[in-house]
Protein backbone atom coordinates (compact mmCIF):
# COMPACT_ATOMS: atom_id res chain seq x y z
CA UNK A 1 0.00 0.00 0.00
CA UNK A 2 1.10 3.00 -0.91
CA UNK A 3 0.88 6.42 1.50
CA UNK A 4 -0.49 9.81 0.12
CA UNK A 5 2.30 12.45 -0.91
CA UNK A 6 2.09 15.96 -0.72
CA UNK A 7 4.85 17.87 -3.33
CA UNK A 8 5.16 21.24 -2.72
CA UNK A 9 6.94 23.67 -5.30
CA UNK A 10 7.55 27.44 -4.39
CA UNK A 11 9.37 30.45 -5.84
CA UNK A 12 10.35 33.60 -4.35
CA UNK A 13 9.36 37.32 -5.43
CA UNK A 14 12.36 38.90 -7.61
CA UNK A 15 11.75 43.09 -6.90
CA UNK A 16 14.52 44.57 -9.69
CA UNK A 17 16.47 47.67 -8.32
CA UNK A 18 17.51 50.38 -10.93
CA UNK A 19 19.40 53.54 -9.50
CA UNK A 20 20.99 56.73 -11.33
CA UNK A 21 23.47 58.28 -9.48
CA UNK A 22 23.35 62.19 -8.51
CA UNK A 23 25.10 64.16 -10.75
CA UNK A 24 26.92 67.51 -9.52
CA UNK A 25 29.57 69.63 -11.60
CA UNK A 26 31.00 72.89 -10.30
CA UNK A 27 33.13 75.17 -12.88
CA UNK A 28 35.13 77.73 -10.81
CA UNK A 29 36.89 80.35 -13.52
CA UNK A 30 40.01 82.37 -13.25
CA UNK A 31 39.58 85.22 -11.12
CA UNK A 32 40.61 88.47 -13.13
CA UNK A 33 43.94 90.07 -11.83
CA UNK A 34 45.66 92.82 -13.00
CA UNK A 35 48.76 94.04 -11.86
CA UNK A 36 50.37 97.54 -12.34
CA UNK A 37 53.81 98.14 -11.46
CA UNK A 38 54.48 102.02 -11.02
CA UNK A 39 57.99 103.11 -11.95
CA UNK A 40 60.07 104.05 -8.98
CA UNK A 41 60.46 107.87 -8.50
CA UNK A 42 64.03 108.83 -8.59
CA UNK A 43 65.74 112.21 -8.62
CA UNK A 44 69.97 112.45 -9.43
CA UNK A 45 71.50 115.79 -8.68
CA UNK A 46 75.29 115.70 -9.89
CA UNK A 47 77.30 118.78 -8.55
CA UNK A 48 79.95 120.26 -10.72
CA UNK A 49 83.41 118.86 -9.93
CA UNK A 50 86.35 121.50 -8.89
CA UNK A 51 88.79 122.05 -11.93
CA UNK A 52 91.86 124.44 -11.15
CA UNK A 53 94.88 125.08 -13.62
CA UNK A 54 97.46 126.77 -12.66
CA UNK A 55 99.84 128.04 -15.03
CA UNK A 56 102.20 130.16 -13.21
CA UNK A 57 104.71 128.18 -14.35
CA UNK A 58 104.26 128.43 -17.58
CA UNK A 59 104.17 132.00 -17.56
CA UNK A 60 107.36 131.95 -15.38
CA UNK A 61 108.99 130.37 -18.83
CA UNK A 62 107.80 132.79 -20.28
CA UNK A 63 109.66 135.38 -18.68
CA UNK A 64 105.96 137.00 -17.19
CA UNK A 65 106.68 137.36 -13.55
CA UNK A 66 105.21 138.90 -10.91
CA UNK A 67 106.85 142.07 -8.82
CA UNK A 68 106.51 139.45 -5.91
CA UNK A 69 108.13 136.64 -7.92
CA UNK A 70 110.75 139.17 -9.66
CA UNK A 71 111.59 140.62 -5.91
CA UNK A 72 112.23 137.52 -4.49
CA UNK A 73 114.23 136.09 -7.00
CA UNK A 74 116.55 138.89 -6.91
CA UNK A 75 116.97 138.61 -3.50
CA UNK A 76 117.90 135.43 -3.58
CA UNK A 77 120.35 135.69 -6.52
CA UNK A 78 121.86 138.52 -4.69
CA UNK A 79 122.37 136.42 -1.66
CA UNK A 80 124.45 134.13 -3.69
CA UNK A 81 126.15 137.06 -5.66
CA UNK A 82 127.35 138.11 -2.23
CA UNK A 83 128.18 134.49 -1.12
CA UNK A 84 130.25 133.93 -4.02
CA UNK A 85 132.02 137.74 -3.77
CA UNK A 86 132.78 136.82 -0.41
CA UNK A 87 134.35 133.13 -1.25
CA UNK A 88 136.18 134.58 -3.88
CA UNK A 89 137.54 137.59 -1.71
CA UNK A 90 139.08 135.22 0.60
CA UNK A 91 140.32 132.94 -2.03
CA UNK A 92 141.86 136.02 -3.44
CA UNK A 93 143.12 137.51 -0.15
CA UNK A 94 144.89 133.83 0.12
CA UNK A 95 147.11 134.22 -3.34
CA UNK A 96 147.57 137.94 -1.97
CA UNK A 97 149.45 136.39 1.34
CA UNK A 98 151.44 133.71 -0.53
CA UNK A 99 152.92 136.35 -2.27
CA UNK A 100 156.45 135.86 -1.37
CA UNK A 101 155.69 131.83 -3.17
CA UNK A 102 156.25 133.62 -6.63
CA UNK A 103 153.92 134.30 -9.40
CA UNK A 104 151.57 137.56 -10.26
CA UNK A 105 148.51 137.39 -8.13
CA UNK A 106 148.02 140.47 -8.51
CA UNK A 107 148.07 140.53 -12.21
CA UNK A 108 146.14 137.18 -12.44
CA UNK A 109 143.09 138.68 -10.25
CA UNK A 110 142.48 141.61 -12.15
CA UNK A 111 142.54 139.17 -15.69
CA UNK A 112 139.82 137.48 -14.33
CA UNK A 113 137.69 139.93 -12.61
CA UNK A 114 137.96 141.68 -16.01
CA UNK A 115 135.73 139.21 -17.99
CA UNK A 116 131.95 139.47 -17.06
CA UNK A 117 129.93 136.12 -17.53
CA UNK A 118 127.01 135.09 -17.09
CA UNK A 119 124.59 132.50 -18.01
CA UNK A 120 121.09 132.63 -19.83
CA UNK A 121 118.16 130.20 -20.08
CA UNK A 122 115.39 130.84 -21.75
CA UNK A 123 112.63 129.16 -21.56
CA UNK A 124 112.26 125.95 -23.60
CA UNK A 125 110.25 123.87 -21.23
CA UNK A 126 106.96 122.67 -23.48
CA UNK A 127 103.98 124.00 -22.10
CA UNK A 128 102.03 121.18 -21.79
CA UNK A 129 104.29 120.09 -18.68
CA UNK A 130 103.85 123.62 -16.93
CA UNK A 131 100.33 123.73 -16.61
CA UNK A 132 99.43 122.09 -13.98
CA UNK A 133 95.91 120.86 -14.15
CA UNK A 134 93.97 119.42 -11.20
CA UNK A 135 90.19 118.30 -11.17
CA UNK A 136 88.34 117.13 -8.14
CA UNK A 137 85.06 115.42 -9.16
CA UNK A 138 81.67 115.29 -6.88
CA UNK A 139 79.56 112.04 -5.84
CA UNK A 140 76.05 112.32 -7.17
CA UNK A 141 73.18 113.03 -4.84
CA UNK A 142 70.93 109.67 -5.76
CA UNK A 143 67.14 109.32 -4.37
CA UNK A 144 65.33 106.43 -4.88
CA UNK A 145 61.83 106.24 -3.53
CA UNK A 146 60.42 102.85 -4.53
CA UNK A 147 56.56 103.23 -5.80
CA UNK A 148 54.18 99.49 -4.44
CA UNK A 149 52.26 97.47 -7.32
CA UNK A 150 48.53 98.26 -7.69
CA UNK A 151 46.83 94.36 -7.85
CA UNK A 152 43.44 94.52 -8.80
CA UNK A 153 41.39 90.79 -8.12
CA UNK A 154 38.01 90.11 -9.35
CA UNK A 155 37.31 86.84 -7.92
CA UNK A 156 34.28 84.78 -10.09
CA UNK A 157 32.00 82.22 -7.87
CA UNK A 158 32.03 78.82 -8.66
CA UNK A 159 28.81 77.69 -10.70
CA UNK A 160 27.24 74.39 -9.42
CA UNK A 161 24.97 72.17 -11.32
CA UNK A 162 23.09 69.35 -9.64
CA UNK A 163 21.07 66.43 -11.03
CA UNK A 164 19.47 64.67 -8.41
CA UNK A 165 19.51 60.61 -8.59
CA UNK A 166 16.47 58.44 -9.19
CA UNK A 167 15.28 55.08 -7.95
CA UNK A 168 13.21 53.03 -9.65
CA UNK A 169 11.83 49.43 -8.33
CA UNK A 170 10.34 46.75 -10.75
CA UNK A 171 9.02 43.03 -10.11
CA UNK A 172 11.09 40.47 -12.55
CA UNK A 173 8.94 37.42 -11.16
CA UNK A 174 6.29 36.87 -9.04
CA UNK A 175 5.84 34.63 -6.00
CA UNK A 176 4.70 31.17 -6.62
CA UNK A 177 3.46 28.02 -4.75
CA UNK A 178 2.24 24.93 -6.20
CA UNK A 179 1.11 21.85 -4.18
CA UNK A 180 0.32 18.30 -5.33
CA UNK A 181 -1.30 15.31 -3.62
CA UNK A 182 -0.79 12.12 -4.94
CA UNK A 183 -2.05 9.04 -3.42
CA UNK A 184 -3.48 5.46 -4.98
CA UNK A 185 -6.75 6.91 -4.87
CA UNK A 186 -6.40 10.08 -6.49
CA UNK A 187 -3.67 9.94 -8.77
CA UNK A 188 -2.48 13.17 -10.60
CA UNK A 189 -4.40 15.62 -8.35
CA UNK A 190 -2.72 18.86 -8.32
CA UNK A 191 -3.50 22.18 -6.19
CA UNK A 192 -1.81 25.32 -7.20
CA UNK A 193 -2.03 28.57 -6.03
CA UNK A 194 -0.34 31.92 -6.70
CA UNK A 195 0.28 33.82 -3.66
Amino acid sequence: MQLPQIRITSQPTRIAIHTQSARLSIQQEKAEMSIQQPKADMSIRQYSGKLTIDQTKAWHNLGLKSSFVRTRETADHARQIAMEGLARIAREGDELMRIEQGGNPIAAQGERNAVWEFDYQPGATPWQELVQLNYESTEPDIHTTPNKPKINITPRPPQFGYQPGSISFSIEQYADLQIEFTNLMYKGYRFETEI
